[in-house]
C-alpha cells in the first residue's frame, strides 16, 4: 500500500476545489493537505483565496484600502484582484515541485482562465477539479450552525446567487477546456467525504 502510494505521488498532485458556501471545501482542502504532508516527500502549497484577500485588505496602500472597502460591503471584487493573487502565488511561491491545492480560487470565469493558463504553463494541465455538491438548503443549515457574523441571511443568499451566476460558469469553463471534474456528494460525514476524494484522486483503492 505504501509503495503503491509512493508511485502515485511520484508526480506532484494538483487539485482545485469548488463548492457552494458551506459545502466544506476549506475543510476538505486542509485534510487533503495533511494527507499529502504525511504521505509524500514533496512539500505542499495550498492557496485559499479568502485568506489571501483578507491579508491583502489589511494593508495600508490605496489598493488594499479599496479591497477592504469592497469586501466589508459584501460585494464582488473586480476580477483583476484575485487574478493578481493567483499570479503572485505562482511567480513568488511555486518552485515547480510542490503538490498544489487551490480553494476558492476560480470563482469567476476570468479567474479559472488565469489559473488554467498558469497550470498549463507549469506543465500541470493534468490537474483534478473536485466539486463538492450540496443543495442551498443543506448549505444554509450548516452555515446557521456556525453562528458566524458574516453569515447573515442577506449575505448568505447573495453568496448563493454569486455561486450560481459566477462560479458554476467558471467550473463549466474548466470542463470545457478538458479538465477532469469530480463531483463529490457533500452530504456525508467529513471523514467519508475525505475518503471519497482520496478515492477519485486515485490515492486509495
Amino acid at each position: 500500500m505504501v509503495q503503491l502510494l509512493d508511485e502515485k505521488l511520484r508526480r506532484p498532485l494538483t487539485v482545485v476545489f469548488f463548492g457552494i458556501q458551506g459545502s466544506g471545501k476549506g475543510t476538505q482542502a486542509m485534510l487533503l493537505e495533511e494527507f499529502l504532508v504525511r504521505n509524500s516527500d514533496e512539500s505542499v502549497l495550498r492557496l485559499e483565496m479568502g485568506e489571501r484577500l483578507r491579508g491583502f485588505a489589511s494593508g495600508s496602500g490605496e489598493a488594499n484600502k479599496r479591497v477592504n472597502a469592497v469586501m466589508s460591503a459584501g460585494k464582488l471584487l473586480p476580477a483583476f484582484i484575485p487574478s493578481h493573487v493567483i499570479t503572485t502565488f505562482f511567480l513568488n511561491e511555486f518552485t515547480g515541485s510542490e503538490h498544489l491545492i487551490f480553494d476558492g480560487v476560480a470563482r469567476r470565469i476570468e479567474q479559472s482562465t488565469v489559473l488554467d493558463d498558469a497550470l498549463i504553463f507549469y506543465d500541470r494541465a493534468d490537474y483534478h477539479v473536485v466539486s463538492l455538491d450540496l443543495t442551498e438548503e443543506e448549505a444554509r443549515a450548516r452555515m446557521a450552525l456556525r453562528h458566524r457574523s458574516d453569515d447573515a441571511e442577506q449575505q448568505i443568499q447573495r453568496r448563493f446567487e454569486w455561486y450560481h451566476s459566477e462560479t458554476v460558469p467558471a467550473l463549466d469553463e474548466l470542463a470545457r477546456r478538458g479538465r477532469t471534474v469530480h463531483h463529490i456528494d457533500g452530504t456525508p460525514s467529513i471523514e467519508d467525504i475525505h475518503q471519497n476524494i482520496l478515492a477519485v484522486l486515485g490515492l486509495i483503492s
